[in-house]
């Protein structure tokens, strides 16, 4: 149970949903790369910026009613329980979109959803300290979703693309070091071990090198692909299908490769291909 919740919330986090912006632009990304995007030092830097400006400006008048620890807690709470909220309305976009191909969500329904209880809690709280004399009402709320789009805005038009591409890059420039040699992941299909060396086949070529296979294997990552046995690693984007034939479970892959299941590595090998391989295999 543990495992499928496991692999339903992974999908869930790369399941790629559509989006309109504020001022009506198109966009779409899965989840898992905004969460990347959102824990780059160039976000951070923006958010706290963001953060310093709203405290500074004081939009909502409250230091005039409660005292000032008071503004200076409230703004970083108020921001997180922003940001959690916003996330838990991506993920219910994501299921949206799994079910509704093509929908395309608008960032700003997001947005005021997860304002909307910040701000009233805010409001409330500042109410009992301030003993009643803080005004509250739907134009403050107003000015604060006007507020925080406009620094979305900012955010997805001039922000995200530079970071998002910046880690894209980095991550399909991942290299593999064998024997002195850098070997592109995204080129390299398969490694089968003989002996003392390993046969690397590439995409437009083959290298047989004195290496260990596990020393290679250490060197990679679940997404980059895996050891169905002792002797083999597969590349992720080279995994077909899965077959069966005399009672042993092997890989094929896209050249036709056919790659041999260890006995005790079936459950593992299951997992990693529920885990991902999109769509039925």
């Amino acid at each position: 149970m543990v495992q499928k919740l496991r692999v339903g919330m992974k999908r869930l986090l790369e399941t790629r949903i559509n989006f309109w912006d504020l001022l009506g632009g198109r966009m779409s990304f899965d989840i898992a790369i905004y969460s990347r995007v959102l824990c780059h030092k160039r976000t951070v830097l923006f958010l706290m910026l963001c953060l310093v400006t709203i405290f500074a400006a004081d939009p909502s008048g409250v230091r005039d009613y409660v005292p000032l620890w008071f503004s200076v807690f409230v703004w970083p709470v108020a921001f997180a329980l922003y940001l959690g909220l916003y996330y838990v309305g991506f993920l219910l976009a994501a299921a949206v979109s799994r079910v509704f191909a093509g929908f395309r969500v608008p960032t700003p329904l997001i947005g005021l959803v997860a304002l909307f209880p910040v701000a009233s809690l805010c409001e409330c709280v500042a109410g009992v300290l301030s003993s009643g004399t803080y005004p509250q009402g739907t134009l403050s709320l107003m000015f604060y979703f006007l507020s925080v789009q406009g620094m979305e805005t900012v955010f997805y038009r001039f922000i995200m693309p530079g970071v998002r591409h910046e880690i894209e890059q980095a991550k399909a420039e991942r290299h593999l070091v064998v024997g002195g040699e850098k070997i592109n992941l995204r080129d390299l299909h398969h490694i089968k071990a003989h002996e003392h060396h390993v046969h690397l086949t590439l995409s437009d070529t083959r290298k047989l090198i004195r290496a260990r296979l596990g020393d290679l294997v250490a060197q990679t990552k679940p997404e980059d692909g895996l050891q169905p046995h002792r002797s083999w690693w597969v590349a992720r984007h080279q995994v077909k299908t899965h077959e069966h034939s005399n009672g042993r479970m092997t890989l094929r892959l896209h050249d036709d490769t056919i790659v041999p299941v260890a006995r005790t590595r079936v459950d593992a090998v299951q997992d990693w291909l529920s885990s991902h391989i999109d769509g039925p295999i």
